[in-house]
């Protein structure tokens, strides 16, 4: 997974730093925002082999930022949502319309891990 970047937005820094460290530590290069607009803009603007986005956060929440991924720079890129709430039934159907993975938090570290890794086949 050497040289794969991995743009994770989340408005909580003490998870951005422990899981950004983590993947890391698996060999890739994290970039963390927690403030989900400057996170967006710099999505927008960057190249990331992957996202991923918490849906609740203050100012934008994470569908929007997905969306907007989605829409824009995004169109395929693996995208994972992360959420300690129990997802609405469209929050659901968007999820599933875009293949975004959805990580129920809180969640073992590992699992991540395994899921970012699945979405890059060697």
């Amino acid at each position: 997974m050497a040289g794969k970047r991995i743009c994770l937005i989340d408005d909580e820094a003490d998870f951005t730093e422990l899981t950004g460290t983590l993947l890391g530590f698996h060999g890739y290069d994290v970039v963390t925002f927690n403030d989900p607009v400057e996170g967006l803009a710099e999505a927008s603007k960057s190249s990331f082999d992957a996202l991923v986005v918490d849906i609740m956060m203050p100012q934008l929440d994470g569908l929007s930022v997905m969306r907007a991924l989605r829409g824009g720079a995004y169109p395929s890129a693996p995208l994972f949502a992360l959420s300690a709430k129990r997802l609405s039934d469209d929050e659901r159907k968007f999820l599933l319309e875009n293949k975004i993975h959805y990580v129920q938090k809180p969640f073992e570290p590992r699992r991540l891990v395994d899921l970012i890794g699945k979405a890059f086949p060697s």
